[in-house]
């Protein structure tokens, strides 16, 4: 694949993801493997994925050495290359915020499925233990659940975030969007069960 076709996917991506309410500020990371390499493409650290540019993507290898670009890569690389290390069919990776999503990791839960759509294309979404951005144990603590459970598309990170992945970068964002829409609507649900015996006054 052309490299420079790559870098404008996820460019396009991360625009996506801000644009939909998906992350704030400067967080959350996409990254994508390069085709016919060991290689992995990945936004900078520091910079919003609203305004994220094609010169703002390094290409790391494995280790986490930045091969081509300037700055640093993603604080959460580790959980990146951790995925991509134990899990060959997984070629993109999508982590941001989304507010529902969040709400239901803050309770430590495993991600309602309640749609046929939901059960049938996410399956099962467990919830991840809390650690700090960035460090050690958080990327552990994401690599095994995608090792442990290796047809999990998705995973819900306590007190932070989301971590879709896909075969491609447009695979992986629609992960990542159903994820939210699934928390959604799983939230109305409940919200309606709960009121649904409350009548209704004038």
């Amino acid at each position: 694949m052309n490299i420079n076709l790559l870098k404008k996917e996820l460019q396009y991506i991360s625009h996506k993801v801000y644009q939909k309410g998906y992350t704030q500020a400067t967080g959350g990371n996409i990254s994508v493997r390069i085709p016919g390499t060991d290689n992995v493409l990945i936004k900078r650290s520091g910079i919003s994925l609203g305004e994220v540019s094609r010169e703002d993507t390094l290409i790391i290898d494995m280790n986490g050495e930045v091969i081509e670009g300037q700055g640093k890569p993603s604080k959460e690389i580790g959980f990146h290359l951790g995925i991509y290390k134990v899990r060959p069919d997984v070629n993109a990776v999508v982590h941001c915020h989304p507010n529902y999503s969040i709400g239901y990791s803050i309770l430590g839960m495993d991600l309602p499925l309640p749609t046929v759509t939901a059960r049938k294309l996410l399956g099962y979404v467990p919830c991840v233990e809390e650690a700090p951005s960035g460090s050690k144990e958080l990327a552990n603590y994401v690599k095994e659940a995608f090792k442990e459970y290796p047809d999990i598309k998705v995973t819900l990170m306590k007190n932070h975030g989301i971590c879709a992945v896909g075969s491609t970068l447009e695979s992986a964002y629609n992960i990542a969007d159903l994820t939210e829409a699934t928390a959604i609507q799983a939230f109305i649900a409940s919200q309606i069960k709960n009121s649904v015996n409350v009548p209704i006054t004038q």
